[in-house]
Formats: structure tokens, C-alpha cells, sequence
């Protein structure tokens, strides 16, 4: 392959890729700050909008549990003929029913054991549930777009320094290649240079493809076009962030998780309704009573008979044993599962806490202009190796360890924001 054939491949793969590369603005790329994302994301994210409907449907439940049973009227015995054994029976008033017999009933349920309001508590409880269930949807789809920020920003970060380096690679395989034909230098010491410019162009493809990924799945919840590109602002990690973090003490957290971690309110508002059915399926051992008034015409020793009666079950043979018992047994087993719940989110706790301290331990490590300086030695070590100044090998292994370093940078900062939004989501606030 010629020097010219060569340096025409990589500048066309640079610029497919460049093409759609973080540092181009198309007409629909949009560039924006994680904040402002976020405000997007929760404005219109289809799922959240579905999922709050599920507390208008509880409320909706709770409206239909405080109204009262309706009244039931029949009209019964209405003679179709009569016969020479019929007696004369006089009208009502004018010539309206004359002659006619009927019976009317007006009935009416009365709920006992205060059956209407346990009715209601329980719709509550429901109520209480969805809404600690959306909180849950809403926090857990938060740490979702916050994580897929941070692996966007960290893959932009990436790029960018692999495009870089891919660069400063390419310059150098084009004067090696110039000292290949001059007979400067060997054939396995320009291949070996070659090999890793391939294997960063490599990088940059794979690079670009989970960019990619991340884009789609960010637009998904940002419900916004599928041409757009998405190009985040870096809100710098600053000592005040970290700060928060590594200052606030353990017992804080979890005072805070005890209180608003939303898994745990869910368990929980689950405790609540088992409390809530149990209490309604013991009042339905209680039999409801039907009061009725009724008015006969002709039907008995009377023209005009009015009456009032009153009906209920006999618990005789079901006294709602089997429902009590299920419900009971509901009930201790959702304090089984609270206790549970709690024990996990104080071990997750106690994991994240720990890691986040870590990774800012790590983080402080780093000198504040420690980017700068190594891509200043990358350049540095690529000119003392056309001068001569260093070997291949030793320019491959300074190249590598710098090249690894900027990446360990990178992925602490990235790994801060994931425990943060880890952290953030197990006590259930924003701090």
C-alpha cells in the first residue's frame, strides 16, 4: 500500500465518521446540559404521563366507594284481565286505575359495620399505593436518563480523545512510511505503528456505534425525533458536587432512606391495604340489611295496604372465615416483606456509600491539569520518535499508558455520577 493510498483510506474513515461526530452541528443536533435534558425527559416522557394516570384512576376508585347503594322500585301484580269472579274495585283518583290491581316496593340496602367506610379507607390505601408506585417509576426512570447522560458524556469524552490520538497515530505511520522508503527504518516497525492506528480507528468505530445506542435510548425517553443529535454540555464534576457526597455522614443517609426511599414506601402503602382488606372482610360477617316500603292495591283484606318490611342474610354457614383468614395472613406476611426491604435498602446503602467514597478517593488523585499535561507528553513522545529521541517500544508503552490514564479519568468521573444517581434513588431525594 502506498503512502498516498494509505492517507486517503484513513482521512475517508475519519470523515464517515466525523460525519456525525460530537464536534459537527447539523441543523437538528441539540446541544444541551444534563439539567436541561432532564427537564425535557420529565416533560415528555410518554411512560410517566401513562403511569400518572394510574392515581386519577385510584381517585376515581375512591369517588365511587363513597357513594351509597341505589334504591330498587318494583311494580308487581298488575292485573292483565278480569273475570266475573273479579271484585269492583273504585279508581284512585279521576278514572285512573279503576279496576286495577298492582303492588309497588321501594327497597333499599343499608351497608353495616361501617362496611362504606372501610369501602373508602381501603380505596385510600390503593390511592396511597399508586402514588408511592409512580414516585418509585418516576425515580427509578431518573436513575435510567441520568446513568445513559453519564455514559453519553463519558462516550463524547472518549471520542474525542480517540480522534485525537487516531490523528497524531496518523502522522506519524505517514513519516514513518516516508522513512520505510528512504530505508531509515524496518518494515516490522512501520507495521507495528500501522497496527495501532487500525486498532484505534477500531476503537472509534465500536465508540460510535454505542454512541449510537445511547442516543437512541435517550431519545426514546426525551420523546423527541429520531434525526436529532443529541450533544451534551459537560457541567464540569466540581469540588462542591463531590463534596456533598464525601461530607455527608452515613447516618444522615439512611435517616433519609428510612424516610423516602420510595421501594420502601411501597411495601409499606402494601401493608396499609392488607390492613385495610382485612379490616373490610371483617365486617362483612356483619350481614347487610334491605329495608322496603310497599303499597298494595287490592292485593289483601285492604283496597289501599301500605307496609314496611326488613330482610337480611342468616350467618348461618358462611361467616367469611376463609376471606378473614387470607387477609390476616396477607397482612403478616407484607410486615415480613417490609422488614425485608428495609434490611436490603440499608445493605444498598451501605455498598453505595462505600463505592462513591471510593471512586471520589480516586478522583481527587488526579492533578487538575493532569489532562492537559498528558496530552502535552503524548505530542512530546511523538516528536522524540521522529527524532529519533525514543525507540518504537518505548513510545508504544508511554502511548499506551498514557492513553490508558485519560481513560481512568474519564471513567472515575463517570462512575461518581452513577453511584451518585445510585445513592440518590436508594434515599429517595435529590440532595
Amino acid at each position: 500500500m502506498t503512502a498516498k493510498t494509505s492517507i486517503l483510506l484513513v482521512i475517508f474513515f475519519l470523515s464517515s465518521i466525523c460525519s456525525v461526530c460530537y464536534g459537527q452541528i447539523k441543523p437538528d443536533t441539540l446541544r444541551i446540559y444534563p439539567e436541561e435534558a432532564e427537564q425535557l425527559f420529565l416533560r415528555n416522557n410518554l411512560s410517566l404521563i401513562a403511569e400518572r394516570l394510574n392515581i386519577d384512576q385510584a381517585n376515581a376508585l375512591i369517588l365511587q366507594a363513597k357513594v351509597w347503594p341505589n334504591p330498587n322500585l318494583s311494580i308487581d301484580e298488575i292485573n292483565l284481565n278480569r273475570n266475573s269472579t273479579s271484585e269492583s274495585i273504585p279508581p284512585l283518583f279521576g278514572s285512573f286505575a279503576r279496576n286495577q290491581q298492582f303492588t309497588v316496593q321501594l327497597e333499599q340496602l343499608i351497608l353495616t359495620a361501617r362496611k362504606r367506610k372501610k369501602n373508602i379507607s381501603l380505596e385510600v390505601s390503593n390511592k396511597q399505593l399508586a402514588e408511592n408506585t409512580f414516585i418509585d417509576f418516576l425515580q427509578s426512570l431518573k436513575v435510567e436518563f441520568r446513568a445513559l447522560l453519564a455514559n453519553l458524556l463519558f462516550n463524547q469524552e472518549t471520542f474525542s480523545d480517540l480522534e485525537r490520538q487516531a490523528q497524531l497515530v496518523n502522522k506519524l505511520v505517514k513519516a514513518q512510511e516516508a522513512q520505510l522508503q528512504e530505508g531509515n527504518i524496518s518494515q516490522a516497525s512501520y507495521l507495528r505503528l500501522k497496527a495501532l492506528e487500525i486498532e484505534l480507528l477500531s476503537e472509534l468505530n465500536e465508540t460510535s456505534e454505542e454512541r449510537n445506542k445511547l442516543q437512541s435510548n435517550l431519545k426514546t425517553l426525551m420523546a423527541i425525533s429520531g434525526s436529532t443529535f443529541i450533544v451534551l454540555n459537560d457541567n464540569k464534576l466540581n469540588e462542591k458536587t463531590i463534596n456533598k457526597w464525601s461530607d455527608m455522614p452515613y447516618t444522615a443517609l439512611l435517616e433519609m432512606a428510612d424516610h423516602h426511599n420510595s421501594q420502601l414506601k411501597i411495601a409499606n402503602s402494601l401493608k396499609e391495604v392488607s390492613s385495610s382488606t382485612l379490616a373490610v372482610e371483617k365486617a362483612k360477617r356483619i350481614p347487610d340489611l334491605t329495608v322496603n316500603l310497599n303499597y298494595d292495591r287490592n292485593g289483601s283484606t285492604m283496597f289501599n295496604f301500605f307496609g314496611a318490611g326488613i330482610s337480611f342474610d342468616l350467618p348461618l354457614f358462611d361467616r367469611n372465615k376463609g376471606n378473614i383468614k387470607y387477609a390476616t395472613i396477607e397482612m403478616k406476611k407484607q410486615e415480613q416483606l417490609t422488614e425485608e426491604k428495609r434490611n436490603a435498602i440499608r445493605n444498598q446503602l451501605d455498598e453505595a456509600y462505600k463505592n462513591i467514597r471510593q471512586r471520589i478517593q480516586l478522583y481527587r488523585s488526579f492533578d487538575a491539569n493532569y489532562l492537559v499535561q498528558l496530552e502535552k507528553m503524548q505530542s512530546s513522545i511523538a516528536n522524540n520518535l521522529l527524532g529519533r529521541n525514543l525507540s518504537l517500544l518505548e513510545f508504544l508503552d508511554l502511548f499506551d499508558s498514557f492513553k490508558s490514564n485519560k481513560q481512568l479519568y474519564y471513567k472515575t468521573k463517570r462512575d461518581i455520577q452513577l453511584q451518585a444517581c445510585e445513592l440518590t434513588y436508594i434515599i429517595g431525594k435529590d440532595l
